[in-house]
């Protein structure tokens, strides 16, 4: 039985790519036993432009989708869609919209064995606690919940000299020789590719056939 390598571009501030993620993991744990998947994190930044010390969430939303209304509708999908993924948004404490790049160079830098923990930890910092996941001293902390340091001071020190900003850049790069404008994305053994949401069904119907 073949093994699986899968790819997936995401941003650490997209509620999908949350949804998308948690979808893949799901999915992974029903593998029968002699099949193996290695999945490879690529950085995938929607907003390049936000000032590092981050936006105002509201504002920045509104702006993009066009109104109030369209606004608070997102909102209302962002829940009903994360409950169905057995998903908390309390998207009513986010008040920063992160620049993520931080966020990105601390994924490239963990230990292979300690990325779905972080990469849970952090969606889950800022979209259930509001947390400024473009901050680095919040980062640091939760790379410490996750077991990815005991040394604050020093992951610290790498994360601000841009220990890890090669691979995020390198995302960004892959992303665009693909023609990849959304994020979720997955790309399966490097040949089948999956834009946005997919259900655990469907990675397992995908799975089976290769």
């Amino acid at each position: 039985m073949n093994d699986l390598i899968i790819d997936v571009y995401m941003d650490t501030m997209c509620p999908w790519c949350r949804m998308g993620t948690s979808s893949l993991l799901t999915a992974l744990k029903q593998l029968p036993k002699d099949k193996k998947a290695t999945v490879r994190w690529h950085a995938f930044q929607i907003n390049t432009g936000i000032r590092p010390e981050g936006e105002d969430y509201r504002e920045v939303m509104i702006g993009r989708l066009g109104g109030i209304p369209q606004f608070e509708a997102r909102l209302k999908q962002y829940n009903e869609y994360g409950e169905s993924y057995g998903l908390k948004y309390n998207m009513d404490i986010v008040k920063y919209m992160p620049n993520t790049t931080l966020s990105h160079q601390l994924i490239a830098i963990a230990p292979e064995d300690k990325k779905e923990q972080l990469i849970e930890n952090i969606y889950t910092a800022y979209f259930e606690e509001g947390i400024n996941i473009g901050d680095v001293d919040a980062l640091v902390q939760i790379a410490k919940a996750s077991g990815v340091t005991n040394d604050d001071a020093e992951l610290k020190k790498r994360l601000m000299n841009g220990d890890g900003i090669e691979k995020v850049e390198l995302g960004q790069r892959n992303a665009q020789k693909l023609g990849i404008r959304g994020v979720p994305y997955f790309v399966i053994n490097e040949e089948i590719s999956l834009s946005g949401l997919q259900s655990p069904d469907e990675f397992i119907k995908l799975f089976e056939n290769n």
